[in-house]
């Protein structure tokens, strides 16, 4: 609140806590989830922990690409999407942000440093 209220003077900050606090949402290895949800229609982007703020427009593409398939009939659980980067040209295998891969053990810190 201090540091908003630095560059907010009308915010004010109160006498006593109040308000939302906020938690990570991160994945048990601690890498977002793009994909559908087992309930047909709904997509999630998640588990990000805030750091993928930078990447919303290609995590918006990443997710764009199971909602246009899956609705259309493929299935992203046994055949995982991939993503070309229309700038690069490099493909992402979409399967390493399922909601369904695998949690390799130790291979990530448990860190928002991975």
């Amino acid at each position: 609140m201090t540091r908003a209220a630095r560059r907010f003077p009308l915010l004010g900050v109160p006498n006593r806590p109040s308000g939302v606090a906020g938690v990570y949402d991160v994945a048990d290895d601690w890498s977002p989830v793009y994909d559908r949800t087992d309930l047909a229609g709904f997509y999630v982007a998640m588990g990000t922990s805030g750091n993928q703020f930078k990447n919303a427009p290609l995590a918006g593409r990443f997710l764009a690409a199971p909602v246009d398939r899956v609705e259309a009939g493929h299935d992203h659980d046994r055949d995982p999407l991939r993503y070309t980067g229309e700038h690069t040209g490099l493909v992402v295998d979409l399967g390493a942000f399922s909601r369904k891969r695998p949690l390799a053990e130790g291979a990530a810190s448990g860190t928002v440093l991975g």
